[in-house]
């Protein structure tokens, strides 16, 4: 009998998704005859429930972003998970999720695994014990409602996370360190000649790419401007925001050396073309980036994970930061001329890219499940 297994992300932003998408490739590859069901946890819920909940992020994101990093921390603390804020947001869900559990029940998992908090304690009340339900991070640091004691178990993405979970009184036996989930592909991630063959670059380019996130926020305008002037062929993604990427699209229309794209599906070959990355610090997005031997400098962290994450890229050494969106030339300049500087950014990448970490949370739940 094959294994099933559901895997279940929101649709906020786009990292939880391609953290599910990744799982997903992982199950397939490790187990070959498993069952994957992988779903939407918010198509689920009513329309106007949906749509409040996405737009209220985006919106906040996009042009609030202190608002939503003083929501994202005020609301980290046990106290607020267990009081009203959590009350509520339960309420919600089990309200909006009954066709989620149907469609689990007619599958019937043997394992549940979620990226995203949105339906998860719910679901974990729901089907736990007798049918284990694991919790994924998708960013550096936890956040207190990922870390709710009615999961089977987790898997985190650094030492400071599982600190984090430990501190909380959680048992060491039910959280695993693996690092977040990125796709098969980056485990032997393209060569930049080949990625540029592929992507139809020139081999003798110099090439900054420049990426505003999944749903494309940032000050991509100026960053993009200082590298052409700067002399840099400049790839721009724009991810789902086709505000910007129209607006770029006017700014840039006269100057071939800038190249615009929307949202793409071959990040492993973009990452790689590139002499230098700047972008927002995702945590699925920079893990990515991790593994592709690429140097990455971070621009403008959204208050609250994004700058948490930010942090610890920076804490471990692993990136550097942009502080003026004007000087993102002389920064990539400074960055590549120097070989020890951009060894040393490497270097410290690649102590703490985690290419195998589905494979890892894959086997952890077969493990948990004596398959």
């Amino acid at each position: 009998m094959s294994f099933r297994v559901a895997i279940l992300y929101a649709s906020v932003g786009t990292g939880h998704r391609t953290a599910a998408m990744a799982l997903e490739k992982w199950f397939q590859k490790e187990i070959p005859d498993s069952k994957v069901l992988c779903l939407d946890t918010l198509s689920f819920s009513l329309p106007i429930v949906r749509g409040v909940y996405t737009r209220s992020y985006l919106e906040m994101v996009r042009h609030m972003p202190h608002l939503w990093g003083y929501f994202y921390e005020t609301t980290d603390d046990p106290e607020t998970r267990n009081g009203v804020i959590a009350t509520l947001g339960e309420l919600t869900e089990k309200l909006n999720i009954q066709k989620l559990k149907k469609t689990l029940l007619f599958f019937s998992p043997d394992a549940i695994l979620f990226t995203h908090f949105f339906g998860a304690a719910a679901i974990a009340e729901s089907f736990a014990p007798d049918i284990p339900v694991f919790y994924v991070n998708t960013d550096f640091l936890s956040h207190v409602f990922h870390r709710n004691p009615a999961f089977s178990a987790w898997f985190v993405s650094s030492e400071e996370t599982l600190c984090q979970y430990l501190a909380d009184g959680l048992s060491p036996e039910r959280v695993f360190l693996t690092g977040i989930p990125v796709d098969p592909a980056y485990v032997s991630p393209p060569g930049r000649e080949e990625a540029r063959e592929r992507l139809g670059l020139d081999i003798d380019e110099r090439i900054a790419l420049v990426m505003g996130g999944g749903i494309g926020v940032g000050p991509i305008e100026e960053v993009v401007r200082s590298l052409h002037e700067g002399g840099f062929a400049t790839e721009v993604i724009c991810g789902i925001n086709e505000k910007v990427r129209g607006v770029l699209l006017e700014s840039f229309a006269d100057r071939p050396g800038v190249r615009v794209h929307g949202f793409v599906d071959d990040m492993p070959y973009r990452y790689a073309s590139a002499d230098i990355i700047f972008m927002k610090p995702g945590g699925l997005s920079t893990s990515e980036a991790l593994c592709s031997g690429t140097p990455i400098v971070i621009t403008d962290p959204i208050p609250g994970q994004e700058q948490r994450n930010s942090d610890y890229l920076l804490d471990r050494g692993a990136a550097r930061a942009l502080f003026d969106y004007r000087l993102a030339a002389e920064k990539a300049h400074s960055l590549l001329s120097s070989r020890n500087e951009k060894a040393r950014v490497l270097r410290a990448a690649k102590r703490i890219a985690r290419p195998m970490a589905g494979r890892e949370i894959v086997r952890k739940v077969k493990e948990i499940k004596g398959q």
